[in-house]
């Protein structure tokens, strides 16, 4: 085994473990790629916001690539985990839908700059396109999904795949836009607009 192989096994390793170095690495290079953006950013960037060598960042990640690739990992997770945060199967549709629009316009408050810079980057880097278009697809696939399942007590006015299109874009979006003092009421009405455009025939007050 090469010096190399080994190394990487080791970093493979470490990423597996998740341990809390790599979690402060991964918040420090979140950091610095919110304020400063992609090509600002560089390793030792990086490390002297961590606070470690750059044995250290090596350690965990081989390039600047692989850390943004790791932060982007997160950032979808959050995303997914914001379609998970009440049991669909006994809670009622139309608290579902902004149950879930509350959780998931809180993960773009919370990553704003860098779901924008992960959006930009998806255009020019293979890896991060396929990796976000993966994700929002499958975002887009739960919530048809979901709509298909209560079909019989919604009344949409299109087809559910294309308002899921309209609603996921337009929250992506917005969200990231809305400054501290508007995103209360961005969310207020991003519910009412879902809740419209799918037809629920009994609104309750759900926000």
């Amino acid at each position: 085994m090469t010096t190399s192989e080994a190394q990487q096994r080791a970093r493979s390793a470490r990423k597996d473990s998740a341990g809390p170095r790599r979690s402060e690495l991964l918040d420090a290079a979140a950091g610095c790629f919110a304020e400063l953006g992609y090509d600002q950013t560089s390793v030792e960037t990086i490390t002297t916001r961590a606070r470690v060598s750059r044995a250290t960042f090596y350690a965990y990640f081989s390039s600047k690539d692989e850390v943004f690739q790791a932060i982007t990992e997160r950032v979808c997770a959050r995303f997914l985990d914001a379609q998970l945060v009440v049991d669909v199967e006994v809670t009622a549709p139309v608290t579902v839908i902004a149950a879930t629009t509350r959780a998931f316009a809180a993960a773009v408050f919370a990553n704003g700059a860098l779901v924008t810079l992960i959006e930009h980057r998806a255009d020019v880097d293979p890896a991060i396109g396929a990796q976000w278009t993966r994700v929002r697809e499958r975002l887009r696939h739960r919530f048809t999904a979901f709509l298909e399942r209560v079909e019989g007590e919604i009344d949409p006015c299109a087809p559910l795949p294309r308002i899921v299109e309209t609603l996921s874009d337009a929250l992506l979006i917005g969200a990231a836009r809305a400054r501290p003092d508007q995103r209360e009421q961005f969310v207020t009405d991003h519910i009412a607009i879902a809740q419209r455009l799918i037809g629920f025939a009994d609104i309750e007050d759900a926000t």
